[in-house]
């Protein structure tokens, strides 16, 4: 049976067991596999199985489907330990279950969880490889190693003890390394080499036994290599003279003479270094006794790297979450902090981003004593890059304001500037330039939705720029935007919305619509912008009820009163 697993908190099942049946993955309630994540698609990708294998296929999502760090565009098969990712979720197929090494599974299982790690697992074969690793030369005549079985239960529960106080790498790797020169006081030096976030092979803790052999450290690949490709541990009393390292130039240079190498290896049985201990004595020879010990302190190293790896996770993530609530008060003092005095006019407004830090945006922006941009946009995604991009909007639409009088021309500069910067991101944006002198107010509609106007005659409602909407700014340099002007009337009224609002979904997957919206501002006896903004409100709200906003939620009215 195959398993889908993610660590992500926006999954709802972090772990799902795959059958013959065909599973979805998106945002929708209905799906099998839901993230609640705003940019994932409500249906974004699923997982068949066909011909006694495994396929992910891309549900025509907004931003596709990765697999193993590359965009898939077809029905692909899936492979024990691939890496899928959707938009900044990640989960990791497995063909089928890995059993745990240990002799007891409940009891290996319930020590790891009271470390607070996840279940463990090596490979089945680890226990006959030992045996087999050894060169039949190591059993010659020599210096026979000083191990007691005593001294290895000792050590081993020492290690135990030692490295759960740990919780940083280093103190983590030095401490290692201290315990096995302790254990093997005929090793003469030992490395700990661990695999980097990108891929590269680095020894990151190193302990010689005299000084003088701490010159020139260097690390022979083929042995690392072997042992991590095979995750099984090698021991040989003269690596110079070993068959299975073909007289590797690096081992001769090295002077090593005994060795011993095991696998670190994580829970997602992936080789993630190796602990190598040597001598430089020709007396001096491993024993097969001595790799069964270094291999059981490897799986302990290998425990405790993670424990380590995970404490600095979760000291990125406080400090993430500082800099997001950060930089959540930042964004909300770049939205208006009072609407504009402006006799017989009034303004009310609504902003909830649905994460820290949202790409919804409005503004007022008072450019005379006669005219106020009232400015609504909605940058594509969510999150910092989504907020960053939007104080972008922020600045660059007071510039094309201040240099222009005409709102169209102001979108026009606006949609160039944005264009330049060649993100592959776009944002809708909505502009009424409000005449207060003479009680107009021009609109130009970039891709938005159309703003809604309430006449005070109780007149059909009518959606303002409709027929000259044009597209997204950033997409399309030198496109030119047209302007729509209409007279405002005493007690008329005007409603900008983002899709957060007209798409706030219920239980049931079901959209709030805008032709919601219009019937609530339509039926409602509230009069001013603050009484009609609560309305819509209280209507989303009812109609979400327990469910989670899937975007940011922007809403602004505007009403002339005499």
């Amino acid at each position: 049976m195959a398993i889908l697993t993610s660590s992500d908190k926006s999954v709802a099942r972090q772990r799902i067991e795959l059958d013959e049946h065909r599973i979805t993955i998106g945002r929708h309630p209905q799906c099998e596999v839901q993230i609640d994540e705003g940019a994932v698609s409500r249906k974004h990708a699923a997982i068949s199985f066909r011909e006694n294998a495994y396929f992910l296929e891309d549900l025509s999502s907004r931003n596709g489907t990765f697999l193993n760090e590359e965009k898939i565009s077809s029905r692909t098969r899936l492979f024990d330990g691939a890496k899928i990712k959707i938009c900044d979720v990640s989960f990791v197929f497995q063909a089928k279950e890995l059993k745990s090494y240990a002799s007891s599974p409940a009891t290996e299982e319930r020590s790891r969880e009271s470390l607070g790690l996840p279940s463990f697992t090596l490979h089945d074969e680890l226990a006959t490889h030992i045996s087999s690793q050894i060169e039949a030369s190591s059993h010659h005549p020599g210096k026979d190693s000083h191990v007691s079985a005593d001294d290895k239960l000792r050590t081993l529960i020492k290690v135990a003890q030692t490295l759960s106080e740990s919780l940083e790498r280093d103190e983590v790797l030095s401490k290692i390394l201290d315990i096995l020169f302790e254990l093997f006081t005929e090793a003469d030096r030992g490395f700990i080499i661990l695999k980097l976030a990108e891929g590269d092979l680095r020894p990151l803790a190193f302990k010689a036994r005299r000084p003088q052999d701490d010159e020139n450290v260097r690390v022979s690949r083929t042995i690392v290599n072997q042992v991590m490709e095979t995750q099984c541990p090698v021991v040989s009393s003269d690596a110079s003279k070993d068959d299975r390292f073909d007289l590797s130039k690096s081992v001769v240079d090295f002077r090593i003479r005994s060795i011993m190498c095991a696998p670190l290896v994580n829970n997602k049985n992936e080789s993630i270094g190796v602990i190598q201990l040597d001598t430089i004595r020709s007396a001096i020879a491993f024993k097969e006794s001595d790799l069964e010990t270094l291999a059981t302190i490897a799986l302990q190293g290998s425990l405790a790297i993670q424990k380590s790896d995970l404490f600095e996770e979760a000291r990125r993530s406080r400090e993430m979450k500082s800099d997001l609530e950060l930089a959540h008060e930042l964004q909300l003092r770049f939205l208006p902090q009072r609407p504009p005095q402006v006799d017989h006019y009034d303004f009310a407004s609504y902003y909830r981003a649905m994460q820290q830090v949202g790409g919804d945006y409005f503004d007022y922006i008072e450019l005379d004593d006669d005219h106020i941009a009232i400015i609504m946009a909605d940058v594509v995604g969510h999150g910092i890059a989504a907020a960053m991009l939007m104080a972008k909007v922020s600045a660059e639409s007071r510039f094309a304001l201040a240099t222009t009088r005409s709102a169209a021309d102001a979108i026009n500069k606006l949609n160039d500037k944005l264009t330049d910067l060649k993100l592959d991101r776009f944002v809708t944006l909505v502009l009424c330039l409000l005449n207060t002198k003479k009680n107009t107010i021009e609109t130009v509609n970039a891709g938005h939705m159309p703003p809604i106007i309430r006449r005070a005659d109780g007149g059909a409602l009518e959606e303002l720029s409709v027929d000259h909407s044009g597209l997204p700014v950033g997409i399309m340099a030198g496109y030119e935007y047209q302007s729509t002007t209409i007279e405002l009337n005493s007690g008329d009224l005007i409603v900008l919305y983002t899709d957060g609002i007209n798409e706030a979904m219920n239980s049931a997957g079901e959209q709030f619509t805008t032709e919601a919206i219009i019937k609530e501002v339509e039926t409602s006896q509230a009069k001013t912008p603050e009484a009609v903004n609560q309305v819509i409100r209280n209507a989303v709200a009812q109609h979400m009820g327990t469910e989670k906003a899937i975007d940011d939620m922007c809403l602004v009215t505007v009403g002339r009163s005499d």
